[in-house]
């Protein structure tokens, strides 16, 4: 049975003092909701400076490399930023031997320009916007590539999404490799040795057995996120927590591109992923590249959970 729409009797006017009222309360809920939904914060200007130059640096226990570096470390400082900020780069080459440049993967410019070489003595600038989120590398990209990075020009940069993360307990760890015979106490890097020899040390943030020695404490039953990017030059970092099993795997930290219950994951040489877990007990928890030649090599840690 259809019902008929009651007539119409036209249009009915509001008191006035109803209408008022009725502007009021719509202007109350508006001035509520922008309260509460303030909207996407805006983009930022960052600033980041990097100098090029050599520095005497501990690579593992008991030995030192004199590396190429950014900043003076190895790897590099972090850099962190949002989803849609502008990143302004200047490249100070402090190094009175050779050119060096600034490869970041997160970028998305002409390589001709924005990564070109920077002469001995001179400053370079340029800029870029962080248009996807991620962990990502950058890296010297003077030629040749292999030997630059080899010596310990690399690091991370993080571009978190707009509007951030989720709450968590954070890490990051690069993990690299480093050639070239011991001799009392010194490493002597060729890149003969890195076109054509086995890595002497395989390390996370710069150092072989550094958190075997001192382990990184995290909460039992918290989330614990973890940065992950495989500098190589050349090797990439299957990697697994002993005893846990990842809830959540980024690759390239790309929130929209989620994998989950992962043991181990391959992060390949000049690539990154972020790694979601949490501890379910107290204990100590080894993480590794599951490529164990290179685990013995020191790409290996330890979790401390309590």
């Amino acid at each position: 049975m259809t019902i008929a729409p009651a007539p119409s009797a036209g249009p009915r006017r509001r008191p006035p003092a109803l209408a008022a009222i009725l502007l009021v309360v719509l202007a109350t809920v508006a001035v509520i909701a922008a309260v509460a939904d303030p909207g996407p914060a805006e983009a930022e200007t960052v600033k980041v400076d990097l100098v090029a130059k050599h520095r005497k640096v501990t690579i593992a226990p008991g030995v030192k490399m004199k590396a190429w570096t950014f900043n003076g470390k190895v790897p590099g400082p972090v850099i962190r930023v949002e989803e849609g900020d502008t990143i302004e780069v200047a490249l100070r080459n402090a190094d009175r031997m050779m050119a060096h440049s600034v490869d970041f993967h997160a970028a998305q410019v002409s390589p001709q320009h924005g990564f070109a070489d920077v002469p001995p003595g001179e400053t370079r600038s340029f800029s870029f916007v962080a248009r996807r989120p991620g962990v990502f590398l950058y890296h010297c990209g003077t030629s040749p590539v292999l030997q630059h990075i080899g010596m310990g020009m690399y690091g991370a940069i993080l571009v978190d999404p707009a509007g951030g993360r989720a709450p968590a307990r954070e890490k990051v760890l690069v993990q690299s490799e480093f050639y070239g015979p011991v001799e009392h106490g010194l490493i002597h890097p060729t890149y003969r040795a890195m076109q054509t020899r086995d890595p002497t040390f395989a390390a996370f943030n710069g150092r072989a057995f550094h958190y075997r020695d001192n382990p990184i404490d995290v909460p039992v039953g918290e989330p614990v996120r973890l940065y992950v990017v495989a500098a190589g030059p050349t090797l990439g970092s299957d990697f697994h927590v002993v005893g846990e099993i990842f809830d959540a795997v980024q690759p390239d930290g790309n929130p929209l591109d989620v994998l989950s219950g992962v043991s181990t994951y391959g992060v390949p040489a000049g690539g990154g992923a972020v790694f979601e877990l949490s501890f379910d007990e107290a204990g100590r928890y080894p993480f590794v590249t599951h490529s164990f030649r290179w685990a013995d090599a020191g790409a290996l840690g330890f979790f401390e959970a309590s």
